[in-house]
């Protein structure tokens, strides 16, 4: 079923600007550069410091992603584990053109929050 447009009435999509998102929900992210000014002055150590920590740990060469390309879990007692999942070729449709295609298998980062973790966002 089309809808009809009105005459001299302009389509919201072109009128009305996107509500941008609001400061709270901007404030609640920390990014790589604040996590690491905020482990510099937990640990009292320069902001330098911290961000090579951060990168050994969580960059393109950490640890972490080493462990995970050889298909090893990495698990944290009390905050949680790094593991990988196959993910199956399957068929899918483009959503603009309506054509099926296919899409390769792939390997996935996946991360599963630990029993300690949780509880303590939840503050139990």
């Amino acid at each position: 079923m089309r809808r009809r447009r009105l005459r001299g009435v302009r389509s919201r999509r072109y009128t009305e600007r996107p509500e941008r998102a609001p400061l709270s929900s901007l404030e609640s992210r920390v990014n790589k550069q604040q996590l690491g000014v905020a482990l510099a002055s937990k640990l009292t150590r320069p902001k330098a410091e911290a961000a090579r920590f951060l990168d050994a740990l969580f960059g393109k060469e950490g640890v972490i992603v080493a462990e995970l390309r050889r298909g090893r879990k990495v698990q944290i007692t009390g905050f949680g584990n790094f593991e990988t999942r196959r993910r199956k070729a399957r068929n899918a449709r483009n959503p603009r053109t309506g054509r099926a295609m296919t899409i390769k298998a792939s390997v996935a980062p996946v991360f599963r929050a630990g029993k300690g973790l949780k509880d303590l966002v939840n503050r139990r």
